[in-house]
């Protein structure tokens, strides 16, 4: 079995010394990765460069930008055959487009460190979802892909309106559901859907290897 996971967070630049980014870290993606090899599967890990230590025995390639992960992945599903994808890093939903500084427009790119004081507007567009490619971009016509659905929302019915919201897309086959409230230090709090709803429910990033590994190995997709 073939398996490429995603993880940690993309970076954004704001100038030459700034970014928009997230809190990722890419742990979860690392256990996980670490885990599947442990079983024997063949793993491919796009981290971000930035991401936690990971000492898993993967081959592996580094990713900052949004444009950089989309590139990786649109080449490897491109190229080679996978039996799944499991896609937990933490893609920025905006890219900076336009930047102003005092008034007067400069290029994101090459553009230096913008000095202590400047009146500074960012301008920023909205990118593509990455998930809803996959399936499209892969050699591969019977890949399964793997989403993540993170909330922070006090009501369970709109947390599960918004993981079924993601299954209705078509282009995922299973989604692992985490909410913050649920997720500490010592705690990973998740919930594995498939069309039909929770199929099951792990306590930490171990258990939640463990049952992802199991229902991909064995093809239970409804």
């Amino acid at each position: 079995m073939r398996v490429l996971v995603t993880a940690g967070g993309t970076e954004e630049p704001i100038d030459g010394v700034r970014r928009l980014t997230n809190t990722s870290t890419g742990a979860t993606g690392c256990v996980l990765a670490e885990y599947f090899a442990e079983q024997g599967a063949e793993v491919f890990l796009l981290h971000a460069e930035r991401s936690a230590p990971c000492d898993a025995p993967v081959e592996r390639e580094p990713f900052v930008t949004f444009g950089d992960l989309e590139a990786a992945l649109r080449r490897r599903l491109h190229e080679e055959r996978w039996d799944a994808v499991i896609h937990l890093a933490a893609v920025s939903d905006y890219s900076v487009a336009a930047l102003e500084v005092d008034g007067h427009p400069v290029a994101v790119e090459g553009h230096g460190k913008i000095g202590t004081g400047r009146e500074v507007v960012i301008r920023l567009e909205a990118n593509p979802k990455l998930i809803d490619s996959l399936k499209g971009w892969s050699c591969s016509g019977d890949i399964r892909i793997i989403g993540f659905k993170l909330t922070d929302d006090p009501e369970p019915a709109s947390r599960n309106r918004q993981v079924r919201s993601l299954l209705d897309r078509g282009t995922v086959d299973l989604v692992v559901h985490n909410d913050v409230s649920g997720m500490s230090a010592d705690r990973h709090e998740a919930a594995i859907w498939d069309h039909e709803g929770p199929i099951a429910r792990t306590h930490t990033k171990h258990e939640l290897a463990e049952a992802l590994y199991n229902h991909v190995s064995n093809g239970v997709f409804a």
